[in-house]
């Protein structure tokens, strides 16, 4: 395309060069005008300073949420939700035109984008430490009025918000505490009469069961001693009382045998045996002598003697079988003790053989009632907790939002930027003055210069400038025409800038 060559450019300009210095010029004017008839736009910031709970987290935990980003965003979709954005609109009497032509949800996406917060974090420290929330508008007194009411409503719904939370969080964890507390006096309970039920082989009592079962054994091994010893007194007792009792029956028989009157007749002997047989020899001589007779007293005697001597045998005998009696008593009670003895021993045993299943039921009861306790401990250390916080809440002692920089008036509007605008408009209406003429000469299709011709063509010569007739379009009229519609062209464009403009 040998038209857009940079000689061929260069021609088109030159040839037109009058139109693109008037559209230039025109379209740079027109653009200073619209930049400053555009309404000024005036922002009103507020600064506040995210302060540091003044009690030590190592003392008093703070309940709510920590992270000023979430925590902000929160509190940001309470504050720009259509209620109390409504309410503000309607407080100060915002958008008035606006919202004769908008819907309700229309101008409230209008302020949510006039209004704007910007977050700073510490320097070194990765967190948010403040935080910016401004407002724009036309009226800077009613701009500043309107950040100072968002600013305001920040801090309290954050102050409202950590209240809510530490309220919330106390409610719950009471809450919890009196189902764990339930669930504990359940478990307790169960546990309780579980070992009520079995007392005496529990696990925890194994040591005292053996410890019993020991002394049973000890017991029973010195019941047996006692048995045998008193066996073998019975035995001994039982000997002895046969061996008296033979002694008597022997005297008794041979002086039963022998005749009272044989040795009556004999006045220098007193015969030997018991007092029944002396007796009755003692009556046989009765009737032959006088009771002074000298043997008459001393077999007297000898009956009196004989009888001391055989009640003291028979006492004697009568001894050893109470002996005897209480021996065989003793052995009775015993071989009770001993039976006594033996079912306890086989009762301990059966108890310590369960043991392990008592141990296994106990295990099952007792985790579950630890795992309660300890869950019940755990909520009452953090009602103690949320307590704290909720108190340290209500006094403001908390991490909070300050307002360090209130905001203020502005002097100066941040839009528009006219400058900026004014370069922005100078640089489309060159451009426009430049593209007019390049399009025109690119529709004629003709040849500008010589250094559009294909290589090798020669030129024969040149033909001077025609100017034509009177009664054609003439080139001046063609001009004035393009610089008109070019003019007009930039106008309507600018006009519709500045409308459009205008209504915002």
């Amino acid at each position: 395309m040998p038209e857009f060559s940079p000689l061929s450019i260069a021609r088109m300009l030159w040839k037109h060069r009058l139109m693109v210095l008037i559209v230039a010029i025109v379209g740079s004017l027109l653009s200073v005008v619209v930049v400053h008839q555009l309404p000024s736009i005036y922002r009103s910031e507020a600064l506040i300073l995210v302060d540091s709970q003044k009690i030590p987290e190592r003392y008093v935990s703070p309940t709510g949420e920590t992270d000023v980003a979430e925590r902000l965003a929160s509190i940001s979709q309470e504050i720009l939700s259509t209620t109390r954005l409504q309410k503000i609109i309607d407080d100060f009497g915002l958008y008035r035109d606006d919202r004769k032509k908008l819907v309700q949800e229309e101008t409230i996406e209008r302020m949510r984008k006039d209004i704007t917060i910007t977050l700073e974090n510490g320097a070194g420290q990765g967190r948010t430490t403040a935080f910016h929330v401004g407002y724009q508008g036309r009226n800077p007194t009613l701009v500043t009025e309107v950040a100072s009411r968002l600013a305001n409503l920040f801090i309290e719904e954050d102050l409202q918000t950590r209240a809510r939370q530490a309220e919330g969080t106390a409610d719950f964890i009471d809450s919890q505490l009196n189902e764990a507390k339930k669930t504990l006096d359940d478990l307790e309970a169960k546990v309780s009469k579980y070992k009520l039920a079995h007392n005496g082989d529990l696990p925890e009592q194994e040591t005292a069961l053996n410890g019993t079962l020991a002394r049973l054994q000890i017991e029973l091994q010195g019941n047996q001693d006692a048995i045998s010893r008193a066996q073998q007194n019975k035995t001994v007792l039982q000997g002895t009382i046969d061996m008296a009792e033979a002694a008597v029956g022997t005297s008794h028989s041979r002086r039963s045998s022998a005749n009272p009157f044989e040795v009556s007749t004999n006045s220098n002997q007193v015969p030997e045996g018991d007092s029944k047989f002396l007796q009755s020899q003692y009556d046989a001589l009765s009737k032959l002598y006088q009771p002074t007779y000298p043997r008459m007293v001393a077999l007297k005697h000898e009956i009196d003697k004989q009888k001391l001597v055989e009640d003291s045998e028979r006492a004697r005998i009568e001894n050893l079988k109470t002996q005897m009696t209480l021996a065989d008593r003793e052995i009775q009670q015993r071989n009770s003790e001993r039976e006594r003895i033996l079912s306890s021993i086989e009762r301990y045993q059966a108890r310590i053989e369960q043991l392990p299943v008592r141990e296994q039921e106990t295990a099952a009861l007792t985790r579950d009632y630890e795992m309660s306790k300890s869950n019940y401990k755990s909520l009452l250390d953090k009602k103690l907790a949320a307590g704290m916080a909720t108190s340290m809440e209500k006094r403001q002692q908390g991490q909070r939002f300050t307002m360090l920089d209130p905001p203020r008036v502005p002097e100066r509007p941040i839009s528009p930027k006219i400058p900026q605008f004014i370069g922005i408009g100078c640089a489309i209406s060159l451009a426009l003055a430049l593209a007019f003429p390049i399009a025109m000469e690119t529709k004629k299709n003709t040849i500008l210069g010589e250094w559009e011709l294909p290589e090798g063509v020669a030129v024969l010569g040149r033909v001077p400038h025609i100017k034509p007739g009177a009664s054609s379009f003439s080139e001046p009229s063609k001009k004035k025409w393009a610089v008109i519609s070019t003019v007009a062209l930039l106008g309507t464009c600018l006009a519709g800038f500045y409308f459009y403009w205008g209504l915002r």
